[in-house]
């Protein structure tokens, strides 16, 4: 039988990216209860979210592109490395979103609440559905994978 491109890894990788997706799901949904409480005297707490939901994020990006994305462009069958293509511009899509909403409320003062909030509760539905799109895919790209490498 085919141990395909990522042999007993497999089963790995995509516990380690549900694992990435289900942590920062969970960061999120930490701020999202601060910021439907309109919870103002928590921002510093918030910032501190931020930081660690991008830096998380971040972490999860390089995992998908060296550990998955760049495996399967170097070594996958040719309708995976159009998916895994696609994947990777979408992932820097996203990351793109994330860094600039993070840069936008680096500075966050109480008068820009209102704003903030639905900003926040608007990124957070977009990371979300993102995160949850891109791991359907990589389960997917990485089922293909597994049973069509070259």
């Amino acid at each position: 039988m085919n141990a395909g491109l990522f042999g007993a890894q497999q089963g790995a990788l995509l516990h380690e990216a549900d694992g990435y997706v289900a942590r920062a799901r969970t960061m999120l949904r930490r701020t999202d209860v601060l910021v439907m409480a309109d919870r103002v005297d928590s921002i510093p707490l918030m910032a501190r979210h931020r930081d660690r939901l991008t830096a998380h994020l971040r972490r999860y990006q390089r995992f998908k592109h060296q550990c998955i994305f760049d495996p399967v462009l170097r070594h996958g069958p040719a309708s995976s490395r159009i998916v895994a293509r696609q994947m990777k511009v979408d992932c820097y899509e996203l990351g793109e979103t994330i860094t600039a909403y993070h840069a936008r409320w680096r500075h966050l003062g109480v008068a820009e609440w209102p704003t903030y909030r639905a900003d926040m509760l608007q990124t957070a539905g977009v990371i979300e559905r993102g995160m949850a799109a891109e791991l359907r895919a990589i389960r997917q790209l990485l089922m293909i994978a597994h049973h069509y490498a070259a």
